[in-house]
């Protein structure tokens, strides 16, 4: 069989390389609240005046105002990880000056407020002020992590502010662009694997006076990439408003996070931005999915029963591949009321055809459980008897694991953590110990051939897992705070940097005898207010991207592929009460699976972190419906027609799939000389050589992030009347 792949090919035809579309990211609104009636998510408040977030009169709209009363110096001090100014061009907000008015203060966008980076505002008694702010006068920060209002040297009467946001003044007749996304959200620099944007824009005009939309990606190598509505980009029908391009990275593009904008420009100059995100720019990811696993992206939860009739997964009707549940040191202890749990977990997950990942928390309890903490560790682990039942109870978890098929064991979540985050204490961790090393902390292992050290410790886990049951793979628990910083919180730069130490220290633990790494995004669902949520068009921190880019430079560096475990099961149709908290991360897995494919990351494992939070079984059946459509192979793709042919080449377009995890289309074109087959990124159309000279059958089918082929579209015919006598690039997308 001839068959032609477009990454492959030899040479091209030069006139068609400006048909390449190479795209950005998600729309954001043109406003972005902070304050409106209580403060946006992501925003804390950590002023030093008497401060009311909730007060009920006056308002400038809604139900509560900022009630603020100032002694000397003192400011109202909102405080945000980190939230990206791209696309905003002005600070805007409402002030009233109660009773008294007159009152002067100062407004900053950073953390202190200095001569050049201020503004001087004034409030008016008994009156609501608007006050616009360009964020030139406030130093152009590229990402605002602190707002101000200050007052100077005298305390002041009462005042009052509302309304907080970010927004864009753009002309009246200029070009509106709204929301859109970004499939996915992040690539490697290969120069082939594409992602999709789709932004939705209007004009007071019409959209015929929309000149051009584009998105600068000069920053991934991309140059500025033009977004169409002509019905063959992917963005739905031709005139919709809806404009859309893909876009790949070139190789030699850094690994990193880069915030992407789109520019409307009406046909009389005015123009519109809108900031549409982070792209991460991703590394190879290390390691591989290991041989006795599912060769394709995996799902499981921590429903589980020994009855079948009562197993949630085997009920819900999709074909899980993994299914996780703990073990505690109370198990090995307490066998007349654990019985043979482990066997029993084991047999019954291979009996449904399910692999079953153990995550061994014996830790805790060994020796006695006197609290978490790498404090409380590395005490328990000067303890020979300790560290001796310890392994013992490892060893007989393995032995009951044993047989034919694989079984994983998640080793110890938080201890690797809790134990680089103590080394990287100085008041706190013991004498001797260095920062990031696991070869200076003292464990009483006493066994010969390893090092008392907690690198000895690390690999003796290791090895009994090994010796006693082959089957069983070995996935240690790399956790995302371990250095002691966040890789929500700062710079990308520092974000892979965080991960490299983890990736270091964890080797030299033991883990590089691993199989693989099991990470972790949050335990609590975000609508319980316990944890902070995720900005899910990854423009403020913390942000997925964010941690994207942490897992890839984990993978990387630890040459390891990753599962990420315990994912938070909530979503937004919910209502926050026990069992039924929401939470955006599901969705969001499931809306960039490649994203998450591409940065190392093989399988994906829902389940409550702790009692009432939401559960698999408790959220409405979304991730159960969610699962069953990323196992099944996408519908055939419809529409397939010829938009003419021109010697050895053809331009084709398809209807969209409206399908979320499609990530591109194969042509199969039949015809004189064998089969052509073409992959092509997301968009809709493609410009194909077909070398030799006659009549094709030509079908289109989707492709999924799981692996899966769609069934081929009805075949239409194509006719060429040149034969090509040098071998051309196929041109895929437009």
């Amino acid at each position: 069989m001839n068959s032609i792949r477009w990454w492959r090919a030899v040479a091209v035809v030069a006139l068609l390389a400006a048909a390449f579309l190479l795209p950005a990211q998600p729309a954001a609104a043109a406003t972005k609240v902070i304050y409106d009636d209580a403060l946006a998510i992501g925003w804390d408040n950590w002023s030093w005046a008497e401060v009311s977030l909730s007060a009920t009169s006056p308002t400038h709209s809604g139900s509560h105002s900022i009630q603020v009363t100032y002694s000397a110096w003192s400011g109202l001090y909102l405080h945000h990880a980190g939230l990206a100014t791209a696309g905003y061009t002005t600070l805007r907000f409402f002030i009233h000056g109660g009773t008294a008015g007159g009152q002067g203060i100062m407004v900053c966008a950073s953390s202190g407020c200095s001569t050049a980076t201020h503004k001087d505002v004034n409030a008016v008694a008994n009156a609501w002020t608007r006050i616009d702010i360009p964020l030139s006068e406030l130093g152009s920060p590229a990402m605002i992590t602190d707002l101000e209002w200050q007052a100077g040297k005298s305390a002041l009467d009462t005042l009052y502010i509302d309304d907080i946001a970010l927004v864009r003044d753009d002309s009246a007749a200029a070009p509106s662009l709204g929301g859109g996304s970004l499939r996915p959200s992040a690539l490697p620099a290969d120069g082939t694997s594409k992602a999709l944007i789709q932004v939705a824009a209007s004009d007071p005009q019409g959209l015929a006076d929309i000149a051009s939309i584009t998105v600068d990606a000069s920053a991934v190598g991309a140059g500025k990439v033009a977004l169409r509505d002509d019905g063959n980009s992917g963005d739905g029908a031709a005139g919709d408003g809806t404009y859309a391009g893909a876009f790949a990275v070139p190789g030699g593009v850094a690994s990193g996070e880069y915030a992407l904008t789109a520019t409307a420009t009406d046909k009389a100059g005015n123009t519109s931005s809108t900031a549409l995100g982070n792209l991460v720019v991703l590394a190879n990811a290390g390691g591989s999915v290991p041989a006795a696993l599912p060769q394709r992206f995996g799902w499981g939860t921590n429903e589980w029963s020994y009855d079948d009739s009562q197993d949630w997964q085997k009920q819900s009707g999709v074909p899980w591949d993994y299914m996780y549940n703990y073990i505690t040191y109370e198990w090995y202890t307490d066998p007349g009321h654990w019985g043979n749990y482990v066997q029993q977990l084991t047999q019954s997950s291979w009996r449904r055809g399910v692999t079953p990942v153990i995550s061994v928390y014996m830790m805790l309890a060994a020796g006695g459980n006197s609290g978490e903490g790498g404090a409380v560790y590395a005490q328990k682990l000067q303890s020979a008897s300790t560290v001796s039942s310890y392994l013992a109870a490892l060893q007989k978890a393995a032995e009951d694991a044993k047989g034919d098929k694989p079984v994983i064991f998640q080793l110890e979540p938080d201890f690797y953590g809790f134990m680089q985050q103590l080394s990287n204490d100085a008041a706190k961790r013991p004498a001797g110990v260095r920062a990031d090393d696991p070869t200076s902390f003292p464990v009483a292992l006493n066994i010969s051939g390893y090092p008392n050290t907690l690198a000895g410790f690390g690999r003796r886990m290791v090895d009994v897992i090994r010796q006693t049951a082959p089957n069983v793979l070995i996935a240690p628990h790399a956790s995302m705070w371990a250095t002691n910083g966040d890789p929500n919180n700062g710079t990308p730069a520092d974000t892979i940097a965080i991960a490299q130490r983890t990736a270091d220290f964890m080797g030299a633990m033991g883990g590089d005898q691993a199989d693989f790494y099991i990470v972790e995004w949050s335990d609590r669902d975000a609508g319980s207010g316990i944890r902070a949520w995720w900005d899910d068009t990854d423009q403020s921190l913390p942000r997925f991207t964010r941690a994207l880019l942490w897992e890839n430079a984990l993978s990387a560096r630890a040459k390891k592929r990753l599962a990420l475990w315990q994912v938070p099961v909530g979503n937004m149709g919910l209502d926050n009460s026990w069992y039924h908290y929401q939470d955006n991360k599901a969705a969001y897995i499931f809306r960039h699976q490649s994203a998450l494919a591409k940065a190392g990351v093989f399988a994906v494992l829902f389940g409550a972190g702790t009692d009432h939070m939401t559960r698999p079984s408790t959220d409405g059946g979304f991730v159960t419906a969610k699962a069953g459509l990323a196992y099944a192979a996408p519908g055939a793709p419809s529409g397939l027609t010829s938009l003419g042919a021109s010697r050895v080449l053809a331009s084709l377009r398809w209807a969209p799939s409206a399908e979320a995890d499609v990530v591109g289309y194969r042509l199969t074109a039949s015809g004189p000389g064998g089969n052509t087959v073409v992959d092509v990124g997301p968009q809709n159309s493609a410009t194909v050589l077909l070398p030799v000279a006659g009549s094709y059958s030509v079908t289109v089918a989707a492709l999924d992030s799981q692996g899966n082929i769609s069934p081929a579209s009805a075949a239409i015919s194509v006719t060429t009347d040149a034969t090509a006598h040098t071998l051309f690039f196929p041109i895929a997308g437009r």
